[in-house]
């Protein structure tokens, strides 16, 4: 009898299907841009459940990741830059697919889910897409349309000032579509297990490459740049250092002009359509498979992302471009809907596993949303806290996001910031100084001390 009961208890389990979109921020249709065109995610947060403010813990690849994969904060992984290991902090840490393996899943991997590669999370497919791909696409892109953008005659990507370009090649030839293609490949071999499958896409990471077809979809006169490129619009110079730097990862050599800003625009957004269309594809075999009403998806960015605000065009910062992310979870049994209260990425670990019935782990710092899944009214956490490790001055600072204000504060004297998102959400008003501030100001230093305590390792 336990062997007939084992089969049906297994298939009663619900699936995973986490996607993770490298550098992706919250410039999605259903997050209110009406310029580009996300048709698939559209429909998974139409379905699901969209965080309306979800933060990220570090505005960058591998800490951000460390931190949900782990369900820990940075202090405590101790992962703050592109190369550390998270083992190197957190030896025995069980990381969240590993953590499903464990508990009789099948598991796997697909394109970019770990930044830097973990030895102790073995999974059942493993999969790492090359990135040549599209970087020859980009090479080749530029050559044909703009042969003067080359200063330094380099054959990589990096080389280029304006890292962005309209590829002529198919969207057959890029890496998410391979990555999709593993995907599906990957749903089919798991369709009669209970499976867990991590998928990471690409693009919009830099560079801003796409099928023309996806430039050709955003109208470009229509784009609205952010203050600093309007006339009299942000002065920067009131910023601290540390809140700023350096654009290399679009525009290595040059500041941009108002139109290459434009153009910029424009590329990042071809390039987020083009990977939700690959998204698109995953999600249509799901649908084919008649997996989906077993299925929890999960998809988020890795960190947001800034788009000319304050003249920066990067991640690595502490406003709400670089902190704010997409997150969509469509569960069985869950209601559609938007929920406005404070969520963080950190808490992604916590949530699977409450919805998969799983116990949590002890070394969990993040708290389930389940929560606030389950009832449209509840609230969402106090703060959301950020890390950031500046690339100019290397001080570490921290950002405190409450309902209505950001609170940026850099060690070593370098700089407080506040401000009030209600009536200034393009954060160009420094309330620090204020004197009708200063109880506030007490608090967020108060609220950030308590957290870092609580979360940094003794």
């Amino acid at each position: 009898m336990a062997m007939l009961c084992a089969p049906v208890l297994n298939a009663a389990r619900p699936n995973v299907l986490f996607i993770i979109v490298d550098d992706l921020t919250t410039t999605l249709s259903c997050h209110g841009n009406t310029s580009v065109h996300t048709p698939a995610m559209d429909a998974l947060a139409a379905r699901g459940v969209r965080f309306e403010h979800a933060y990220t813990q570090f505005a960058l690849c591998n800490p951000s990741r460390c931190s949900f994969l782990t369900g820990c904060y940075p202090e405590k992984t101790g992962v703050m830059d592109l190369t550390t290991s998270l083992r190197k902090a957190l030896p025995e840490v069980v990381t969240l697919p590993q953590y499903f393996k464990d508990h009789g899943y099948a598991t796997g991997r697909i394109g970019k889910v770990f930044h830097v590669a973990d030895p102790k999370t073995k999974l059942d497919v493993e999969l790492r897409t090359a990135l040549h791909k599209d970087t020859e696409n980009f090479v080749e892109a530029k050559a044909a349309n703009d042969p003067g953008d080359k200063p330094h005659g380099t054959a990589k990507g990096e080389g280029y000032n304006r890292a962005y370009a309209a590829s002529a090649r198919p969207a057959a030839d890029f890496t998410d579509y391979q990555i999709a293609d593993d995907a599906i490949a990957t749903l089919d071999a798991f369709k009669e297990k209970s499976f867990f499958l991590a998928v990471g896409f690409i693009r919009p990471h830099t560079p801003y490459v796409a099928p023309k077809a996806f430039f050709e979809a955003i109208d470009k006169n229509r784009l609205s740049l952010p203050p600093f490129y309007r006339e009299g619009g942000e002065v920067i110079t009131h910023l601290p250092q540390s809140s700023l730097r350096p654009n290399n990862n679009v525009f290595r050599y040059a500041e941009p002009t108002q139109d290459e800003a434009r153009d910029a625009l424009q590329a990042y957004l071809a390039a987020t359509g083009f990977v939700d269309s690959q998204i698109g594809r995953v999600l249509a075999r799901l649908n084919e498979l008649k997996l989906a009403e077993n299925t929890i998806v999960v998809l988020t960015g890795d960190h947001g992302y800034q788009l000319g605000e304050h003249g920066l065009w990067a991640k690595q910062t502490l406003f709400e471009g670089g902190t704010h992310v997409p997150l969509i979870i469509a569960a069985p049994g869950v209601k559609p809907g938007v929920r406005a209260g404070l969520a963080e990425q950190v808490d992604v670990y916590p949530t699977l596993c409450d919805l998969a019935g799983l116990p949590l782990p002890k070394h969990l710092q993040g708290r389930s949303l389940k929560p606030m899944l389950d009832d449209p009214a509840a609230k969402g956490r106090q703060i959301a806290v950020s890390t950031m490790v500046a690339t100019n001055t290397k001080l570490t600072g921290h950002s405190v996001r409450t309902d209505a204000f950001r609170y940026i504060a850099w060690d070593q004297n370098g700089g407080e910031l506040l401000y009030d998102l209600r009536t200034d959400p393009d954060e160009l008003h420094n309330l620090a100084d204020q004197p009708a501030q200063a109880d506030r100001m007490k608090r967020m230093r108060e609220r950030l001390a308590a957290h870092l305590k609580n979360v940094s390792v003794p």
